[in-house]
């Protein structure tokens, strides 16, 4: 923690030191940075075009050995976002099985609610 502080103090004096330049010699540190800065965005987009090329050529070998070999294909159909869970997953000790029941508030009658609540 104390490494943190002394390089955010060092930052913060490298700041107000090159605040603290005339306007036209930070326009000089500023030309003297650029080569490196330069520099720094033109690896960025190296790694981002290497992605990219990774992707395209990658992505379309993929799909041609997945169709080629059958594989990742699901025999099991889509269930709508329903999960069912298989016998015997209730059947650990310390585990029970709980079942309920959802009442869809609109669907029930009214007169019925409120005698419900008396």
């Amino acid at each position: 923690m104390i490494r943190v502080v002394e390089y955010t103090t060092r930052f913060q004096d490298a700041r107000t030191r090159l605040t603290g330049l005339p306007g036209w010699a930070r326009g000089v540190v500023l030309l003297a940075a650029m080569p490196g800065l330069l520099l720094v965005s033109l690896s960025i987009l190296a790694f981002l075009v290497s992605i990219a090329a990774l992707l395209l050529l990658a992505v379309p070998a993929y799909r041609l050995m997945q169709l080629i070999t059958g594989a990742g294909r699901s025999n099991a159909a889509p269930s709508d976002g329903v999960i069912v869970e298989q016998g015997g997953a209730y059947d650990s000790p310390g585990r029970k099985r709980v079942e309920a029941t959802i009442i869809d508030p609109a669907a029930v009658d009214p007169a019925a609610v409120d005698r419900a609540a008396d």
